[in-house]
């Protein structure tokens, strides 16, 4: 795999996580027009552009940008899925004992809100 080819399939994985999963509906366009709607520095044509590798220099300001908001968005799904955890191990030893375990509980418990305002910001 060449260099190139290398730092097109980078690009294209993070355009696709900003774009989000791809509907039953969704043409190539369509889906590649919600990348601009969430990075607001970027255009269609620049995404096309970074998609079918016209634009091939990984620190393009357009490619730092979309890569800036993937990594966002991979931090808030992992940050989600940790308060996830933190609820059901919290959940796990309010059912053990509730008493026993009350601090660490109410201790999980914070820290997963505190996990959930960081996905919603």
């Amino acid at each position: 795999m060449s260099e190139n080819s290398f730092g097109e399939d980078r690009m294209r994985r993070e355009i696709a996580i900003v774009a989000g999963p791809k509907d039953w509906g969704d043409t190539r366009e369509s889906w590649l027009a919600r990348v601009p709607r969430k990075v607001k520095t970027v255009s269609f044509r620049t995404v096309k552009a970074l998609w079918y590798g016209e634009i091939t220099d990984p620190e393009h300001w357009a490619a730092r940008d979309i890569r800036r908001e993937a990594e966002l968005i991979q931090a808030r799904n992992e940050a989600a899925k940790l308060a996830s955890q933190f609820h059901t191990i919290a959940g796990g030893m309010r059912a053990s004992d509730q008493d026993f375990y009350s601090s660490e509980i109410d201790r999980l418990e914070r820290i997963a809100r505190l996990l959930g305002a960081v996905d919603r910001s």
